[in-house]
């Protein structure tokens, strides 16, 4: 745990660990922008937040997916990785409605494109796998919030799996992640597993068994061959956006 005020800038490399004496990040935090430190910007408003809370976090922004040691500048984090594709989702910074390639991105220095890859949230829970065997990784923000339940997919034109499954991630959270994030650190600190069931809102997980009382959707199949069936799971995730009152999906 960190008990010092807060730092100018989070840690970014080695270099900056070895500054504050750290032999270990507690969460590596990865994202598809540039470090942008200013609270329009999930990451690392959530990782100042965790810092308050006395974690040592840092940030690898914009990694290389084809060099793994990009995901290793800080080491293997003591909890887990949380992983986002930036204030966008991937495809829509990369391609227009028209299905072509854009010419810059204003979320990059200097607003040169193609600096996230595709599918950003996938490429990097994958790279991450790749860099640290069996670390748990929790994935957030934009992409993976639209993308938790079975959707259709402009680019590929067909419907798609949660990205939950696609990136074979180990927990996601969608909207506000804020107290879950908190809740997830105070878990994996006290020795719980990141796939423990938990009853905190905005997680998403997979599990064997669901809840009693949860609502069941169509399943993927029928909803990637129905419209119909896709129409009635959309109206009932949508039934339930209450953060107060909605029920398990």
């Amino acid at each position: 745990m960190n008990n010092s005020p807060t730092t100018e800038f989070l840690p970014t490399n080695f270099r900056d660990l070895q500054a504050r004496g750290w032999a270990e990040l507690d969460v590596l935090f990865i994202t598809g922008d540039a470090y942008i430190d200013h609270p329009s910007f999930g990451t690392p408003l959530l990782a100042r937040l965790l810092e308050d809370a006395g974690y040592r976090v840092g940030i690898i922004a914009q990694p290389d997916i084809d060099n793994l040691d990009a995901f290793r500048v800080m080491g293997r984090p003591r909890l887990f990785a949380a992983i986002s594709s930036g204030a966008m989702d991937s495809m829509v910074n990369h391609y227009t409605a028209a299905k072509k390639i854009r010419r810059n991105d204003a979320y990059t220095p200097g607003g040169i494109a193609g600096k996230r890859p595709n599918r950003a949230v996938i490429a990097y829970t994958a790279a991450v796998k790749g860099a640290f065997k069996g670390i748990p990784t929790v994935i957030g923000g934009i992409e993976a919030s639209l993308r938790r339940l079975a959707h259709y997919d402009y680019w590929d034109d067909r419907v798609r799996r949660s990205v939950l499954v696609d990136s074979k991630a180990d927990l996601l959270l969608y909207g506000m992640a804020e107290t879950a994030l908190l809740d997830i650190c105070r878990r994996l600190s006290a020795g719980e597993k990141i796939g423990d069931p938990n009853n905190h809102r905005g997680t998403t997980l997979l599990q064997k068994s669901p809840p009693a009382n949860a609502i069941h959707l169509p399943s993927f199949e029928a909803v990637s061959e129905n419209p119909d069936a896709h129409n009635e799971a959309f109206k009932l995730a949508n039934d339930q956006q209450n953060p107060f009152s909605g029920r398990t999906l």
